[in-house]
C-alpha cells in the first residue's frame, strides 16, 4: 500500500465514481493514492495546472455539497513573455468541479484584477494509469500497464487495455485549447485588464458502464456552480428526517455526517447501499454497509431496504473455501474490475458478523416501517443465516460463534477488528484460531431475540420459542469469556479456549446489543470509562497499558467513531446515561476537531490532555461511512426515539441532551406509516433531561414518553402526549 497522507484531501461522488484530490484540486505525478475512480479504476491519475509553468497557490477550497467541489486559487509572481512580472494575487483562479456516474465536468475562470493587459499560457496536464484500487492498496502486486495517449484538437483520449480484456478509456475534451498527444492541454489566455476567461473541460469513463444510482448532472455551464451542487444537497435533505438543534455548530456536525452518507451511496444491480469508505473501502461491504444502515434508519430507511436485498442476492450459497464462503454467510467485500479475479478479496465472505447483523438490520427496519413484508419478501434468506448460526458459524456447537480463515490469501480475523494484529492476547501476539470474539457473541444474541419478535407476529410461536432457546444458549456460553479478575470480558476466546486478557473496546458492543445482566454492566462501564479505554475523545480499541498498544495502531490503540458510537448506546441502554453523554459529547467535540466537520474512519488514541484536537489517522477514509453515521445513531439515542411500528407506537424513552444544546426539533421522521414532528427542550440548564414540548403526527401513531430508568426497571406510569 502506498505510504500516504491522505488526510488533507477534497473528495466528490457521484454514482459509482469519485474523485480524490489535494486541497488545490491537484492529483501530482508520480506515486499516490489520489485520482478519479470508476467501479474500483482509476481513470484518472494526473492532474496538474500550471499557469506561465507556475503552480497556482490556495486560497481556500470547499467539498461540502459532496458531488461537486470548488477551489479558490491565485497566481505566484509570474516572469510574462513581453518581459514584464506579474504581480502576487493579480489573478482570480477558480476551479469549479463536478462529479458524474459517467465522469467529471469542470470550469477553470480567470480573472484579472491588473490594471494592465496579461498574456500568459495556460496549461493542464493530465493522465491515467487505469490502475485498479487493490493493486494500489498492496493486496495485489502492481501490473504494468500500457497506456495509449493520443490527441485530436481540443480533445486528449487515454486508453488501456485491461487483464480482464475489458478497454477501460479517458476521452478529455476542452473547448479553446490544444491536446497534445504527451497528456498536455495548453491555452494562450489574454485577459484585458479587469476582464476574465473561462475553460470548460468534460471528462468521460469508458469500460465497464457506470451504473447510475441517480440521473446525470447536467455538464457544467456559466450558471450551474458550486451553487447547484449545494441546492441539490439541500433538496436531497430536505426528503428525509430533518433535524434542526440550538446550536449552529452541532447542527454543520449533522449536516456534514448526512452529506458525507449521500456521498457514499453507491449502486449495485439496481440497488442502493452505503460503500464503507473513500479511498480505500468505495464498495460493498456487508459489515460495514449494515452497520450504517442501521445507523440512519431514522433518516432513511430505504437505504437499509436496498442493503438487504443487495446482500440477499450474493448471500453465500455453496461451500467454497477458495473465498470462505459458505451457505448462508452474508458477503465481506465485493470488487469489481479486473482485480476481483486476482484474489479471494474480489467476492468474499470472510466475515463472522456481518450474518448476524444482516438479522439486526431486517428487525429494526421492520420496527421502523411498521411492515412484515421485508421479511417475507428474503425470507428464505433469513433462514438460510439462522442456518448458518447455528451449524458453519458454531462448527463445534458450543454455542459460540467462532471463525478461522480457509482462503489462501484471506483475513486472518474476521470481525470488524480484521487486521492482522487486531485480536491478540496479553503478549501481544495473534490469537490462534478458531476464535470466538466476545461482540460476535452479543449480535448473534440480539439477531435471533429480534427475529424472534417478528416471527410473533407472524404466528410462529415455535420457531420463535427455538430462536430465543439458541440465543439463550449463546447468552450462557457467553460466561466462558467473563474475567472474574478483572471485572470485564476477554476480547475472544482462542482455539485452546483460552481467553484474551486485553481489555479492548469489543465488550461495549455487548452492551448495544443487551446481552449482559445489570450487575456485569456495571463492570463493563467502569471499564470502558477508566483512563485505560477511555481518551477523552473516544474510547481506544485497545488499553494503553496492554503490551500491543500502539495510539496510531489500525486497530490497537485507535479511536473509531462507530466503536464509541456503539459503546454509547449500549451504555444508555442500562442506563447510564452520564456516560452516554460523555461519549456523545467528546464525539461531538472531535469532529468539530477536524476539516469541514467531519468525523474520519478512525484517529489516534492520544489522550485530549495531551492535544487541544484529536491526532489524525494518516490514511483514514474521509468519508466513512459508519463514522458518517455515528452522530445521527447518537442524537436519535439521545432522543430516546424507540420505534414500534407493527404496533403503531413511538415510544420516547428518557430523552435527554449533551450539552451543546439546548432545544431539537425533528420533522418529517416516519413510523409505521405515520410522519412525526417533534421538539425537545432542556428541562433544566444543568441537567441534561429533555422534555417532549411538542409533537404532531400524521397517520395512525401513538406516542408514548417512557421514563423507565432501564430496559429491565420497572417503567413508571407513562406520559401520553
Amino acid at each position: 500500500m502506498i505510504d500516504a497522507d491522505i488526510t488533507a484531501t477534497t473528495v466528490v461522488k457521484a454514482g459509482n465514481a469519485f474523485c480524490v484530490a489535494g486541497l488545490d484540486g491537484e492529483l501530482p505525478a508520480g506515486d499516490h493514492p489520489l485520482g478519479v475512480f470508476v467501479d474500483d479504476c482509476r481513470h484518472l491519475s494526473v492532474h496538474v495546472l500550471r499557469l506561465g509553468g507556475v503552480a497556482p497557490r490556495l486560497l481556500v477550497s470547499s467539498d461540502e455539497a459532496g458531488t461537486g467541489a470548488t477551489y479558490e486559487l491565485t497566481n505566484r509572481e509570474l516572469a510574462l513573455d513581453d518581459g514584464r512580472t506579474l504581480p502576487l494575487q493579480a489573478l482570480r483562479v477558480r476551479l469549479e468541479r463536478r462529479m458524474r456516474p459517467d465522469g467529471l465536468d469542470e470550469r477553470i475562470l480567470l480573472r484579472s484584477h491588473h490594471h494592465e493587459p496579461v498574456e500568459l499560457d495556460l496549461e493542464l496536464r493530465l493522465d491515467a494509469d487505469f490502475v485498479p484500487m487493490l493493486e494500489l492498496r498492496g493486496f495485489l502486486p502492481r501490473r504494468e500497464r500500457e497506456v495509449r495517449r493520443s490527441a485530436d484538437g481540443s480533445t486528449l483520449r487515454l486508453s488501456s487495455v485491461g487483464a480482464d480484456g475489458w478497454t477501460h478509456t479517458t476521452t478529455v475534451t476542452c473547448e479553446g485549447a490544444e491536446a497534445g498527444p504527451d497528456g498536455r492541454l495548453h491555452a494562450r489566455v489574454r485577459l484585458e485588464p479587469h476582464g476574465e476567461h473561462t475553460l470548460a473541460l468534460t471528462c468521460r469513463f469508458g469500460g465497464r458502464a457506470p451504473a447510475e444510482a441517480e440521473p446525470a448532472p447536467p455538464a457544467l455551464n456559466r450558471h450551474s456552480t458550486a451553487r447547484q451542487a449545494a441546492a441539490d444537497a439541500d433538496a436531497w435533505l430536505a426528503d428525509r428526517t430533518q433535524v434542526r438543534c440550538s446550536d449552529e455548530l452541532v447542527d454543520r456536525v449533522l449536516r456534514r455526517s448526512l452529506l458525507d452518507l449521500r456521498l457514499l451511496i453507491s449502486d449495485l444491480d439496481g440497488q442502493p447501499y452505503l460503500a464503507a469508505g473513500i479511498p480505500w473501502y468505495a464498495t460493498l461491504f456487508g459489515r460495514d454497509s449494515l452497520i450504517t444502515a442501521r445507523q440512519v434508519l431514522a433518516f432513511d430507511p430505504a437505504l437499509a431496504a436496498g442493503t438487504l436485498r443487495l446482500l440477499a442476492a450474493h448471500q453465500g450459497r455453496r461451500d467454497d473455501p477458495a473465498h470462505d464462503e459458505e451457505p448462508g454467510r452474508i458477503l465481506h467485500e465485493l470488487r469489481l474490475g479486473e482485480a476481483a479475479a486476482g484474489t479471494p478479496l474480489g467476492r468474499y465472505y470472510g466475515t463472522v458478523d456481518a450474518t448476524a447483523l444482516f438479522l439486526i438490520v431486517l428487525a429494526a427496519h421492520a420496527n421502523w416501517t411498521g411492515s412484515t413484508s421485508l421479511l417475507t419478501e428474503l425470507r428464505p434468506h433469513v433462514d438460510a443465516a439462522l442456518r448458518w448460526l447455528d451449524t458453519h458459524g458454531d462448527p463445534d456447537g458450543d454455542g459460540l460463534i467462532e471463525y478461522r480463515r480457509r482462503a489462501e490469501g484471506g483475513l486472518d480475523n474476521q470481525g470488524w477488528k480484521d487486521s492482522w494484529d487486531g485480536v491478540c492476547d496479553e503478549q501481544g501476539r495473534p490469537l490462534r484460531p478458531p476464535i470466538a470474539l466476545a461482540e460476535v457473541q452479543g449480535y448473534a444474541i440480539r439477531a435471533r431475540e429480534e427475529i424472534a419478535r417478528l416471527l410473533d407476529v407472524l404466528g410462529e410461536a415455535d420457531e420463535a420459542a427455538r430462536l430465543r432457546a439458541a440465543a439463550a444458549r449463546t447468552r450462557a456460553a457467553l460466561d466462558r469469556l467473563w474475567l472474574e479478575d478483572l471485572g470485564a470480558y476477554a476480547m475472544a476466546l482462542d482455539g485452546d479456549e483460552r481467553p484474551s486478557r486485553v481489555l479492548a473496546s469489543n465488550q461495549g458492543h455487548l452492551l448495544w446489543a443487551g446481552a449482559v445482566d445489570p450487575a456485569r454492566a456495571a463492570a463493563v462501564r467502569d471499564r470502558l470509562m477508566g483512563d485505560d479505554l477511555w481518551s477523552g475523545w473516544g474510547l481506544r480499541t485497545l488499553g494503553r497499558r496492554e503490551v500491543a498498544y500502539n495510539p496510531v495502531g489500525y486497530h490497537t490503540g485507535s479511536v473509531w467513531p462507530h466503536d464509541t458510537a456503539f459503546a454509547a448506546a449500549g451504555l444508555r441502554r442500562y442506563g447510564f446515561d452520564d456516560d452516554f453523554l460523555t461519549l456523545f459529547e467528546a464525539l461531538l467535540d472531535a469532529a468539530a476537531g477536524f476539516p469541514g466537520y467531519r468525523l474520519p474512519e478512525l484517529f489516534a488514541g492520544f489522550s485530549r490532555a495531551d492535544y487541544e484536537a484529536p491526532v489524525p489517522y494518516p490514511v483514514a477514509c474521509r468519508p466513512q461511512a459508519w463514522a458518517a453515521g455515528a452522530i445521527p445513531y447518537l442524537l436519535v439515542t439521545a432522543l430516546g426515539l424507540v420505534p414500534d411500528g407493527l404496533g403503531r407506537r413511538l415510544r420516547i424513552r428518557r430523552p435527554v441532551l449533551p450539552r451543546q444544546l439546548s432545544s431539537v426539533t425533528v420533522s418529517g421522521l416516519r413510523v409505521g406509516g405515520a410522519t412525526v414532528a417533534l421538539r425537545f427542550d432542556r428541562v433544566r440548564r444543568d441537567e441534561p433531561t429533555a422534555a417532549v414540548t411538542d409533537a404532531r403526527v400524521s397517520g395512525e401513531l401513538e406516542i408514548v414518553v417512557d421514563l423507565a430508568a432501564t430496559d429491565g426497571a420497572a417503567p413508571r406510569p407513562p406520559q401520553l402526549v
